[in-house]
C-alpha cells in the first residue's frame, strides 16, 4: 500500500455526536451517509431513539450473522422501509412461497449457470460503447456515470427483453433517470396524520413515473400473445410462462411488472454505481491503474475478455472488490422490525424496533477494517483476507434475501472494466467536485465528469 497516494477518497464527514431528530431527518433525507455519526464507525451495535425512529444499527459479523441468517424470521422489513417499497411498487411485501416462487425464476436468468451465456450480450454492448468513444476525440469531457448507467441497462434490456429490448429503451431510459435522486424519506414519513397521506400521495407519484414503462411491458406482453411467442427464453418470456405454485394459474400482468422493474432497478444500477466508482479511484490511484494495465496486458494481450479469463485477473478482482467495498451500491441494505424480544451482541432488542444493517458503515468499521477510509486493494488478496469473517463484507448482501444477481454483477463489472480499460483511461476534472451521496443508492451527487485517454 505504500505505493500509493496518500489521498482519501470523497466521504462525508462524519458529525461528532448524535444529531437531534429534526436535524437527522433534514441531513439523512439528503444523503443517509451523511447522518451517521462519528462513534457508529466504532462500536459493535448502536442504538438510537429519535422520536418515533427506534433504531438498532448493527455492525458486528456475528450479530449480521444473526439477524439475517440464524434468525432470519424474526427480523421482517420494518414498517418504514415497507412505506418505501409500497410507494415504488404498489405493494408490500410478496407472501414467503410468492417471494420464493419469483426469486427462483429471476435467478434463473442470472445465476452462475446462465454466466457464458450472457456474456456475450455484456461485451456486445460493451464494444458497441467502445466504438463511440473510438469516435471521440481524446480528450473528449464525458459524464461516466450517466455512460456506465445506459451501458447497463442496455445489458439487462437484452437480458429480460431479447430482441424486443430496442423497443423498450426509450421507456426504461425515461422511467430510471431520475430514481437515484429519490430520498429514502422525509420528515413527512413520520408526521402524526399525515404520514399516510404521504405515503398515498408517494404511491401515486411512483406509479405515475413507471406508467410509461408498465404501459410499454403490456404492449410487449400482448403482442407476443397475439404471435405466440412467448417461448422465448429471456426473463419476460419465463415470467409469462410461469405458474403460481399455489392456484397454477399464470402471473398477473402487475406482477411480471413487479419482478420486471425490480430486476431492472437494481439489475443496472447496481453495476453501473460500481464501475463509476471504479473509475473515479482508478483515476485517483494511477499506481493502482498501472498494475491493472499490466494484468490485463499480460492476460488479454488485446483480446476481448471472456468468462474463462475472470479467474487470471485476480488484481482487477481486488480493485473491484475494494472499490465496492468504499462504495457499495447500495449503502444501507436493511432495515428490518424484530417480531419477538431477541438479543443480538449481548444487548436486548425489543420487539417492534428497527434493526438497520449498512454496509457503508460495516465496510469502514475501525475493528474490521486497518485503515478502513484508505484505498487498499491488496486488502483482499487470499493473505489478506483469510479468517476475515464473511459478515464483514457484504456489497450483495447475504442470507435468504442475497442479492440473486452477484455472480452477474461481477461477470458484468469484470468484463466491461477489462474491455475499456485496455482502451482508455479516464481521468476526473481537476475542478469536478466529488461527493457520495447515500439515498436508495450511492451515487455521486454532481456525477462524474472526466476526459477520456486513449491508451492506443
Amino acid at each position: 500500500m505504500e505505493s500509493l497516494p496518500d489521498r482519501l477518497p470523497a466521504a462525508p464527514k462524519p458529525p461528532a455526536t448524535p444529531l437531534p431528530f429534526l436535524r437527522y431527518v433534514r441531513i439523512a433525507s439528503d444523503s443517509a451517509i451523511a447522518a451517521f455519526h462519528a462513534d457508529v464507525y466504532q462500536q459493535s451495535i448502536t442504538e438510537t431513539k429519535l422520536w418515533k425512529l427506534h433504531t438498532f444499527i448493527v455492525n458486528d459479523p456475528a450479530g449480521i450473522r444473526h439477524v439475517l441468517v440464524d434468525n432470519a424470521d424474526n427480523y421482517i422489513k420494518g414498517d418504514i422501509e415497507q412505506r418505501i417499497a409500497a410507494a415504488s411498487s404498489g405493494d408490500v411485501f410478496t407472501a414467503r412461497e410468492e417471494w420464493r416462487d419469483r426469486r427462483r425464476t429471476m435467478s434463473s436468468i442470472l445465476d452462475y449457470r446462465s454466466l457464458p451465456g450472457n456474456s456475450s450480450v455484456i461485451l456486445e454492448s460493451t464494444q458497441s460503447l467502445l466504438d463511440r468513444w473510438n469516435r471521440l476525440g481524446s480528450g473528449t469531457v464525458i459524464e461516466v456515470s450517466a455512460e456506465m448507467s445506459l451501458l447497463t441497462l442496455e445489458i439487462i434490456s437484452h437480458l429480460i427483453f431479447s430482441s424486443d429490448s430496442a423497443d423498450m429503451a426509450g421507456a426504461m431510459e425515461r422511467t430510471f433517470a431520475g430514481t437515484q435522486s429519490d430520498p429514502l424519506f422525509g420528515l413527512l414519513d413520520f408526521a402524526p396524520l399525515l404520514d399516510r397521506p404521504w405515503a398515498a400521495y408517494k404511491r401515486y407519484r411512483m406509479r405515475q413515473r413507471f406508467r410509461d414503462l408498465t404501459s410499454a411491458i403490456d404492449r410487449l406482453i400482448a403482442k407476443r400473445t397475439h404471435e405466440k411467442t412467448s417461448e422465448r427464453d429471456d426473463l419476460l418470456g419465463r415470467l409469462m410462462r410461469e405458474r403460481d405454485s399455489a392456484s397454477r394459474q399464470p402471473l398477473s400482468v402487475k406482477e411480471i411488472h413487479t419482478q420486471i422493474i425490480t430486476v431492472i432497478g437494481a439489475g443496472h444500477q447496481s453495476v453501473a454505481l460500481g464501475l463509476t466508482w471504479i473509475w473515479y479511484l482508478l483515476s485517483l490511484h494511477p499506481d493502482a491503474e498501472a498494475l491493472v494495465h499490466a494484468e490485463l496486458e499480460t492476460v488479454l494481450g488485446g483480446r476481448s475478455p471472456s468468462v474463462e479469463d475472470i479467474t487470471r485477473l485476480p488484481y482487477t478482482r481486488m480493485i473491484i472488490e475494494e472499490s465496492l467495498r468504499l462504495y457499495p451500491p447500495f449503502p444501507i441494505m436493511a432495515w428490518r422490525g424484530a417480531l419477538a424480544d431477541d438479543e443480538v451482541c449481548g444487548v436486548k432488542i425489543p420487539r417492534g424496533v428497527t434493526v438497520t444493517i449498512a454496509p457503508w458503515l460495516l465496510h469502514r468499521h475501525a475493528k474490521l477494517w486497518d485503515f478502513p477510509d484508505r484505498f487498499d486493494p491488496e486488502r483482499f488478496s487470499p493473505q489478506r483476507s483469510a479468517g476475515r469473517s464473511r459478515y464483514a463484507y457484504l456489497p450483495f448482501g447475504t442470507g435468504p434475501r442475497v442479492c440473486i444477481g452477484a455472480s452477474f454483477a461481477m461477470m458484468e463489472i469484470t468484463l466491461i472494466l477489462a474491455t475499456l480499460a485496455q482502451r482508455y483511461r479516464l481521468r476526473i476534472l481537476p475542478d469536478h467536485p466529488v461527493e457520495p451521496q447515500g439515498l436508495v443508492t450511492l451515487g455521486p451527487r454532481y456525477g462524474l465528469k472526466v476526459t477520456v485517454e486513449s491508451r492506443v
